[in-house]
């Protein structure tokens, strides 16, 4: 599996589906990506919580078809990497 990290706390992959991925190691900061990827990016999603080896006790989305990989990833590099620390840290201090 291809893993693309922003910062720490924030991971992108191809799931089994061939659906771009993202999962956060937080709720909060799940949250916060929630929002910022369906309200100024506006994507479309479904929610889900991973169990497997890789995504366990991580948040993760499954992005809409017709949405690249690679605009996932640039969409969520413009996500500024002080923000996700603060957002993190609130839990998890």
């Amino acid at each position: 599996m291809d893993i693309t990290q922003h910062g720490k706390h924030i991971f992108m992959y191809v799931n089994e589906d061939n659906l771009p991925c993202l999962t956060a190691d937080d709720y909060e900061l799940f949250d916060v990506m929630d929002d910022y990827l369906t309200e100024d990016c506006d994507y479309d999603f479904e929610c889900s919580h991973f169990h497997d080896s890789f995504a366990k006790g991580h948040f993760a989305m499954e992005i809409e078809r017709g949405i690249s990989f690679t605009e996932l990833i640039t969409s969520v590099k413009k996500f500024d990497l002080d923000e996700i620390e603060r957002i993190y840290k609130i839990n998890n201090a």
